[in-house]
This record gives structure tokens, C-alpha cells and sequence, in this order.
């Protein structure tokens, strides 16, 4: 398996691209810059076979305006395959109607992840990628300022993203935005060899808690990557803990 950070600082989320030797690949997120960089307009390299795939699969893992900015950009082209929530459909169909507008121009294809009510945890596949197995964790992330369920969170309004390779039986973690890890977040994590996160996570408890970073050194991971800003003194920091601060371009292969 193989992982590229396209987005990897600064305000928006950590952006990044699961791929296979078969040469397949997902999107887990989507913003107008990280579109930029598949188009070959970015100023930050990105794998060749990247490019020359056209990545058009997406797992979107909740609603910010970054990523409806990010769909948008992708209107020229092939049907966008979205991998989403049912809450998050409804999102993007009835709050901010991004879906029914990119219909009249490259067309998309609805795959829905079935995480809803009570079902908070669910696997599923993305077309084309056999040997990737994927799950998807209902987290518990601040809406956005236009969320319909912005006062009522409800199930689906965001996910972490656990991938798995069937070959090798590698495990990846991501979670962008992630804010309160949760149990079940916590276990998943224990088990992953890779773990894209963010900063500033804590764990679900009424004290005083952790961050991810103080976390972090505690995970079995081999590749342990944050997303979010940093200059060179913090990323010395970091990696005196085992701890690599994500950049725009950076790649993994497990």
C-alpha cells in the first residue's frame, strides 16, 4: 500500500492518496489546492502514477467547505466515485447542493458508506481496489458553520478511515480533523502500522486529558504522521518522539 500527502499543513485538513501496485487510487478528502496539485498545477511534487490515474475516487470523511471547494474544482473530467455517509449526502444534496450542480458537469457516482444511526462502525469496498479493505468509524468532530445538524450532531456527520491491506495485512489510520478520540478510535489506532492524525486530539474523559502527540509515542505504529503547521524546530521535536510532521508531497509505502 502506498500513501501520498497531498495536503499536509496549513488551515486546511491533511489531504491524502491510498494507492496499490495495481495502480489504483483513493482520495480520503478532496480541497481546491490538493485538485490543483493532481492537475500537475501544484507547486509540490506528486507520484507520477498518480497523475496518469486520474484519481477520481473519493472518500469524504465529513463536510468542511475545504473539500466542498475541492469537489467543485473537480468538475472537469471523469464521474467523481464519492464514498460518504448518508449524513453527509444529505449535505451535500440539500444543505450546500454541491452534488445535484456536478451533476450537470463531470457526473458522480453515489457509494454510500453505511454509517448511520446505530451502526458506528462499517466496512466497505472502493470499486476498482480489491486488496484494500476499508472502514469506515463514526468520530466525534465541531460541525461546520453550515451544518444542518450543526446543534444535533447525529451519526455519520464525520469518520475516521481505517484501511487494511489484504496482501501484507498492513493497517493504516487516518483521521483529519480528528478532535475527541473515543474508545473505539483509541483501539483502532493500537492496531494500525501507519496513523495520520492530528495534533490536537484528546481522548473522550471528563479530566484534565492528553493530546495526540503525548499519545502518539505510546502507538505500536511504525510511520506515526501529524497533520497541521510547524517549522523546522517543531519538526525536530516531533521526531525526537518517533513523530513525523506530514508536508505537502510526503510518501509512504507499507
Amino acid at each position: 500500500m502506498k500513501i501520498v500527502v497531498l495536503h499536509g499543513a496549513g488551515g486546511e485538513q491533511g489531504i491524502t492518496a491510498l494507492g496499490t501496485n495495481e495502480g489504483g487510487w483513493v482520495l480520503v478528502n478532496i480541497t481546491a489546492s490538493a485538485a490543483r496539485q493532481l492537475a500537475g498545477a501544484g507547486p509540490a511534487p506528486v507520484q507520477a502514477g498518480l497523475r496518469q490515474a486520474q484519481a477520481r475516487a473519493i472518500v469524504l470523511t465529513d463536510a468542511r467547505i475545504e473539500h466542498l471547494g475541492g469537489l467543485i474544482a473537480l468538475r472537469d473530467g471523469a464521474p467523481i466515485d464519492l464514498y460518504a455517509t448518508p449524513a453527509l449526502f444529505e449535505e451535500l444534496t440539500s444543505q450546500m447542493p454541491v452534488l445535484p450542480m456536478l451533476q450537470h458537469y463531470c457526473g458522480v457516482h453515489w457509494r454510500v458508506v453505511p454509517v448511520a444511526g446505530d451502526h458506528n462502525v462499517a466496512s466497505f469496498s472502493v470499486e476498482g481496489m480489491p486488496n484494500l479493505e476499508f472502514t469506515a468509524i463514526a468520530t466525534r468532530v465541531a460541525p461546520p458553520a453550515h451544518a444542518a445538524h450543526r446543534r444535533s450532531p447525529v451519526v455519520g456527520d464525520s469518520i475516521a478511515l481505517a484501511v487494511r491491506d489484504r496482501e501484507t495485512g498492513q493497517r493504516v489510520f487516518c483521521a483529519p480533523g480528528l478532535s475527541r478520540i473515543g474508545e473505539t478510535e483509541f483501539a483502532w489506532m493500537q492496531q494500525a502500522d501507519c496513523l495520520l492524525v492530528d495534533g490536537l486530539a484528546v481522548p473522550e474523559d471528563d479530566g484534565p486529558a492528553p493530546t495526540c502527540i503525548e499519545l502518539l509515542p505510546q502507538m505500536a505504529a511504525r510511520h506515526k504522521v501529524l497533520f497541521g503547521e510547524g517549522g523546522a524546530s517543531r519538526r525536530r521535536s516531533l521526531a525526537e518522539q518517533g513523530i513525523e510532521l506530514a508536508y505537502d508531497g510526503m510518501e509512504i509505502e507499507l
